[in-house]
């Protein structure tokens, strides 16, 4: 009876073992959101596409703002491409609440030197405050992008967008992409823009 007991207690300590190494496997998970000052997509092809905007100061104020991707392999560190006019390598792994965002040189992202933490040479912690459903990033580059109800309709009473601003991708469909716009003042617009309208994250050469 006793040996019985004893396995078991074995049996039940392995399952909540299991049970709790999934739960944090499933914590660690990179989703798509809004980490502080990180925009994050995960695209259908399992790459991560980020931007990253700090702005300090009030009146004259100093902005760090760069670009990111690299693609999801397994559970461990994504390795990334992060650029703005300088290219620099970098990696982004999930944490239970969040990311953590390694660039060696982050800090000399233009405009970052004295935004940026210096622990982005060694590891950013960032906390996600706002999943988001969003399958890629898109950079506009017309001058004005109305954010249309419907794919080609009525641009009428609709609020736009302008050029460099970063959106999040819903949907792609026939040329179109639907996607959300988040202001600095965390408010959420959504709409459709056509693709003569917006470019992708492409890394530069090297």
């Amino acid at each position: 009876m006793n040996h019985l007991f004893s396995r078991a207690l074995h049996t039940g300590a392995a399952l909540l073992l299991g049970l709790s190494c999934a739960v944090q496997a499933s914590a660690a998970e990179i989703k798509a959101g809004q980490y502080d000052a990180l925009m994050l997509a995960v695209t259908p092809d399992h790459q991560v596409e980020g931007y990253y905007s700090e702005t300090l100061g009030q009146g004259v104020t100093r902005t760090c703002s760069f670009y990111l991707k690299g693609p999801i392999n397994g559970d461990g560190a994504v390795p990334l491409n992060t650029w703005e006019y300088d290219s620099f390598p970098g990696s982004l792994k999930a944490t239970a609440d969040g990311v953590t965002l390694t660039i060696e040189k982050g800090r000399e992202h233009s405009g970052c030197a004295s935004v940026m933490m210096p622990q982005i040479a060694t590891g950013l912690d960032l906390s996600r405050y706002a999943e988001k459903p969003w399958i890629g990033l898109l950079k506009i580059s017309a001058d004005k992008a109305y954010l249309r109800k419907q794919a080609r309709g009525s641009t009428s009473k609709r609020p736009y967008i302008v050029k460099d601003d970063v959106v999040g991708v819903l949907a792609f469909k026939d040329g179109w992409a639907k996607v959300e716009f988040i202001n600095d003042n965390d408010r959420s617009f959504s709409g459709w823009i056509s693709q003569e309208q917006y470019s992708r994250l492409v890394p530069p050469k090297p």
